[in-house]
């Protein structure tokens, strides 16, 4: 044998303890997992519906959050740390560390409440919304409704005013159409008092009006947690929290 074939297989030989399969095979193994379940309440005991449990990428959103009475059942990792939070949109979320045992019941209380809207319409009925979903909106034709943070207005001396949602008290109606030439050269435009919560008193007009836009106020309902839509017509008062 020559020496470069000795030399060759040495080398062989040496290599193969490397890349040998040993027969040892490495498995997986699954974390355990279990399920707990619980109620979600607020802070005066009435269940949430609607609020979402989870712990990371576990969710009991896949289940389309609690049910009408607050219950929820979440199945997470089991025999370790975990946190685990919860949240709904009228509530300020609640997270606590916990480490989850099979079949525990564990209940929450939502205690810190978001701000508020209440609409009050001219039947005298009134609807609680949530102010971080709350909008000024109008609709356009063959579209959708156009929404906004920030109310569009024009204020007696023609100049411009447009105020977050969070910058009102109130919006009192009743909301009238008149013809007011400094805010719009075109027709009628909307017209209504506001209360701003720094103290200051005015009337305003609502420049979406002047093109004719149906005007409208919406967001969640708190009770339930679906959107209500309000035509300015029906509308008598809009107080912010």
């Amino acid at each position: 044998m020559t020496l470069s074939r000795i030399v060759a297989s040495s080398l062989i030989a040496a290599a193969v303890p490397l890349f040998a399969d040993n027969g040892r095979q490495h498995v997986a193994v699954a974390t355990p997992t279990v399920t707990i379940r619980g109620v979600v309440r607020d802070n005066n005991g009435a269940p949430v519906a609607g609020a979402y449990v989870r712990s990371g990428t576990y969710s009991s959103s896949r289940n389309n959050g609690t049910k009408a009475d607050g219950k929820y059942s979440l199945t997470v990792p089991g025999g370790r740390p975990i946190l685990l939070t919860i949240e709904d949109f009228a509530f300020e979320p609640v997270t606590v560390s916990m480490t989850p045992t099979a079949d525990a019941t564990v209940d929450f209380t939502l205690t810190i409440s978001r701000p508020t809207v209440t609409v009050k319409l001219t039947n005298d009925e009134k609807h609680v919304l949530d102010l971080g979903t709350s909008r000024f909106a109008y609709y356009i034709i063959f579209a959708n409704y156009a929404r906004f943070n920030n109310a569009n207005l024009c204020k007696t001396d023609g100049s411009a005013f447009a105020p977050h949602k969070s910058e009102f008290a109130k919006i009192v109606g009743p909301f009238s159409l008149v013809n007011f030439s400094p805010c719009c050269s075109r027709g009628p435009v909307v017209t209504a008092n506001v209360e701003m919560k720094s103290g200051e008193k005015m009337q305003v007009y609502f420049n979406e009006s002047c093109d004719g836009s149906e005007l409208i106020f919406l967001g969640r309902e708190r009770a339930t947690g679906l959107y209500d839509y309000f035509k300015f017509d029906d509308i008598a008062e809009i107080e912010f929290q």
